[in-house]
């Protein structure tokens, strides 16, 4: 199950029209929605609001097993719920969901994956294999140095 989440800064005087589009997702629409996530392949959503200093964000968690497929499928449907959850959504963020699909467009700032910790779980790093010897040397590695050393 992948989780994939979501955070966009929310457009200055939509805090109460996010509230009320909420209430009705959660309310008159509910068995629209719920059919839209089954279909979709999404087990849990969380939508929250959050208040920052000068700013709010809008962060959205979702877990499904496959994040671009659904995405993608969301974002393409033509049956009524998904267009019109759709046109909600273009209004308040000020721009379209096909606009970042399939890939969002940027540029990678920073990636790090910790090596010693997907091998001592035994997983690793992609690309890479690993032999029983080697995570055994992962699992019974003691530091030879502590800090302050």
């Amino acid at each position: 199950m992948a989780q994939l989440q979501m955070v966009c800064t929310l457009r200055t005087g939509t805090q109460e029209r996010w509230r009320r589009l909420s209430q009705e997702v959660a309310g008159s629409r509910r068995a629209q929605f719920e059919a839209s996530c089954r279909q979709a392949g999404i087990t849990q959503v969380q939508v929250w609001l959050v208040q920052l200093a000068h700013s709010e964000l809008l962060l959205v968690k979702m877990n499904m097993q496959e994040p671009q497929q659904t995405l993608k499928a969301l974002a393409t449907s033509k049956r009524p719920f998904e267009r019109w959850l759709r046109e909600q959504l273009q209004v308040l963020l000020g721009w379209s969901v096909q606009e970042v699909l399939p890939v969002p467009q940027g540029d990678l700032l920073l990636a790090w994956v910790d090596s010693v910790s997907s091998y001592a779980i035994g997983c690793p790093v992609e690309g890479e294999s690993i032999t029983r010897k080697e995570k055994e040397d992962v699992t019974d590695y003691e530091p030879t140095a502590t800090r302050g050393e």
